[in-house]
């Protein structure tokens, strides 16, 4: 089989092999530069029985349906039918695609499944995955280990080695057919113009509900998305509270076409509720007790005072409560650096923009100055005041921790393997000092590098450390359910979202054991107040998909300092779609599976075997029916076997009297089940997407000394023109060769020993 895609002046040429020393392999020639010519047509040639029935099978194997997966028996996945329901969708037409499944439940396999399935069918040449920087390694590994995909991970260093080896006008992002991306590197301006002169054919967006109305990811990814024919979003909270986000995410990319979401939760899919979660009341101790009332009425006095007309104040108010139940540690520094910037006379200088190849997710919950240095109290003169005993009294407080002493003795009475999570780096570091005498640990924050966080997630994984602490920012994507089950929060997060993401590192598909979470929570505080009001909301909610995750941390804040009640828990505002034929095509690929030993079985011509003893004339005739793109690309490649009579067996004569009998039964030219609406669909966000090439706006003016300005327009305007070139190829590759007939091989002939 092979394909043909034009450029200018060549023509490349395409080919998969089918023969025995090559089967499945690609082959590319360059027309004119290389000479191409067809292969001979060959008779039926007589083989063993064995080796006849071997070569049928390892062609039932090779079975392609328009409809149907290609990748799916060869990739090394557990056969889910629902996580085959969205790459069916994509084949069926869906352009714009949210995987929004519970934590733990293959959103990654779902992704890789739809990429895996439009390479194999030449559809994505090219393919961005975008995903914080913590998650560039785990997908990377997650598409070659389980689907044989090798993805190019592309930071500042991988860049710079792609450019040494390249010519000076190839743009670095088109060196590699499929790339994985830290959004935050990707986002950047001058990184951004490098990505979006690239045709990308498909773009993944994990982690989607950082895409929102006013950050430079969400402005970035809607960019990249309106120029490429396929968009997939993936989240598993994709509902954070904030409905503008909420509608801005599911409107990314979108060009007129709908978004298909696939939403289900543990209890959709048939698994049962295995977590157990425990609340562990800490009693502080006289120090903390004092700074925790403190802390609370501070909070309060703000929230009340100059916080009702300044959300910034607000947030000043939450960030210190917060920080108060995670630890003393951790208050100190934020109560410190709040002292500090409201004693500048001048406003505070902004932090500096990150270099390019700063692009780690280091935040770990620090709120920037501008925020933290806004006044709460009208008389800044007695607020610097109480700062001063606030600061003194976390530091005695910070002596000793009740929660990191009832950490260490229930860790060291469990004797298994734990995730501890804080929010905040401070605690995390206050934490590994606190239990660093009896435990092996590992530690992992957003300051630390990529490369570094994968080799302690696989010594933790190996055993050779006994406690893994992670702050939220480095949580995400984490998968930690091999070895371990248990899951301790050191402070109770005010957004659901977060203790969903925490838990889901370990409660996800390939848990074999009860997972276990453990809150510590100090009792008469304003903790236990947040927890009372989450308890409520969730037992309020009848539905195990409904958003009582969908709560801001100002909603929690309202509930704590004014004394209102949360907004309702109301059902899932998602619809998920279904694929009924997904069961159908599980079926069919667990078959497949059972053939694939029998793949390589295959034989340049056609075979057939004589009957043991004289036979009736009859015969079982398998042939393979192929239907091809325009330019040649494989469409369909179905199996089909019927019964006929011959009055001889071998040479010519079966093969001429057999492809008489298929011309007078239709069988040679039947109509491909490739249905329209599945190819439409594409065509028409395609469409669009190149009208909306066409109509971008100049954006430049003319001067009379300096050329800068219409050579920046002249390779705007070369970069649209070679993206419109990209998608009217990839539109030409969806358009079915409608003139020619469908192209039928005989594979083998089966003598029957009766006549049927």
């Amino acid at each position: 089989m092979g394909r043909t895609e034009p450029f200018g002046h060549c023509t490349l040429l395409t080919l998969e092999g089918r023969g025995p020393g090559n089967n499945g392999r690609l082959f590319h020639a360059v027309a004119p530069f290389e000479r191409i010519g067809a292969s001979q047509v060959h008779h039926p040639r007589r083989r063993k029985r064995r080796a006849v029935l071997r070569g049928a099978l390892g062609v039932i194997a090779q079975e392609r349906p328009a409809l149907g997966l290609w990748t799916a028996a060869g990739a090394n996945l557990d056969l889910l039918g629902y996580q085959m329901e969205p790459a069916l969708a994509v084949l069926r037409g869906a352009t714009r695609v949210l995987l929004a499944d519970g934590v733990g439940l293959g959103k990654t396999i779902q992704a890789g499944l739809i990429l895996a399935e439009l390479r194999v069918r030449a559809l994505a040449d090219r393919t961005l995955i975008l995903c914080p920087a913590g998650l560039r390694e785990t997908w990377a590994s997650e598409l070659r280990e389980r689907f044989g995909i090798t993805a190019a991970v592309l930071d500042q260093a991988s860049i710079a080695a792609t450019v040494q080896g390249l010519p000076a006008d190839v743009n670095p992002w088109a060196a590699h057919p499929v790339i994985v991306a830290s959004i935050d590197l990707v986002k950047r301006p001058e990184v951004l113009a490098a990505v979006e002169a690239v045709a990308f054919d498909l773009v993944i967006a994990d982690e989607a509900h950082h895409l929102t109305p006013t950050s430079e990811r969400g402005h970035a990814v809607n960019r990249l998305a309106l120029r490429a024919p396929w968009l997939v979003l993936v989240s598993a909270t994709p509902h954070s509270g904030d409905q503008a986000a909420f509608t801005y995410m599911t409107a990314t990319g979108a060009l007129g076409d709908p978004l298909v979401v696939f939403r289900r939760g543990r209890g959709d899919i048939g698994l049962p509720d295995n977590r157990r979660a425990r609340l562990m009341s800490v009693v502080p101790n006289h120090d903390e007790a004092r700074m925790l009332r403190a802390t609370d009425n501070y909070a309060r006095e703000i929230w009340q005072s100059l916080g009702r007309s300044d959300p910034a104040v607000q947030l000043v108010a939450v960030t210190l409560a917060r920080r108060a139940a995670s630890s003393a540690t951790a208050l100190a520094q934020t109560l410190a650096r709040r002292r500090t910037l409201l004693a500048e006379a001048q406003a505070p200088v902004p932090p500096p923009a990150l270099l390019p190849w700063d692009d780690l997710d280091d935040d770990d919950g620090d709120e920037d100055d501008e925020s933290l240095g806004r006044p709460g109290m009208a008389n800044q003169q007695d607020e610097r005041g109480r700062l001063d005993e606030l600061i003194e009294l976390a530091q005695l407080a910070s002596v000793r921790s009740s929660k990191l002493f009832r950490l260490h003795r229930f860790l060291a009475r469990v004797g298994e393997p734990a995730v501890v999570f804080t929010e905040y780096r401070d605690t995390l570091h206050a934490a590994a000092e606190a239990l660093a005498s009896r435990f092996r640990l590992g530690s992992i924050h957003g300051g630390v590098p990529a490369a570094m966080r994968q080799e302690v997630v696989r010594r933790f994984d190996s055993g050779d450390l006994d406690v893994l602490l992670a702050t939220d920012t480095a949580g995400e994507g984490l998968n930690l359910h091999r070895r371990c089950r248990l899951v301790v929060n050191l402070e109770l997060p005010w957004n659901p979202l977060r203790l969903e993401q925490r838990l889901g590192r370990v409660d996800r598909l390939g848990q074999r054991r009860r997972v276990h979470a453990v809150h510590l929570l100090h009792r008469g505080t304003v903790e236990d107040r947040v927890w009372r009001h989450l308890e409520r909301r969730r037992l309020r909610a009848s539905d195990a998909l409904a958003d009582h995750c969908a709560l801001t941390a100002t909603d929690v804040a309202r509930a704590v300092f004014d004394a209102v009640a949360l907004p309702s828990a109301v059902g899932s505002t998602l619809t998920s779609a279904r694929i009924e034929a997904a069961t159908t095509e599980r079926n069919r690929i667990v078959e497949l599976r059972r053939l694939l030993p029998y793949a390589t079985e295959t034989f340049e011509r056609p075979v057939f075997a004589l009957p043991r003893r004289h036979g009736s004339g009859a015969a079982i005739a398998i042939f393979e029916r192929t239907h091809l793109a325009a330019h040649g690309g494989l469409v369909e490649r179905r199996v089909n076997a019927i019964v006929v009579r011959l009055r001889r067996m071998g040479a010519g004569g079966a093969w001429r009297e057999l492809a008489s009998h298929l011309s007078n039964t239709g069988l040679a030219t039947g109509a491909c089940s490739l249905l329209p609406p599945s190819r439409d669909s594409v065509l028409t966000r395609i469409a669009a997407a190149r009208s909306l090439l066409a109509s971008a706006p100049a954006m430049h003016q003319a001067s009379l000394f300096d050329q800068r300005s219409e050579r920046a327009a002249g390779t705007r305007r070369e970069t649209r023109a070679r993206l419109d070139a990209a998608l009217a190829r990839r539109a030409s590759s969806l358009t079915l060769a409608e003139a020619a007939p469908a192209c039928t091989r005989l594979v083998a002939l089966w003598p029957l020993p009766f006549e049927p």
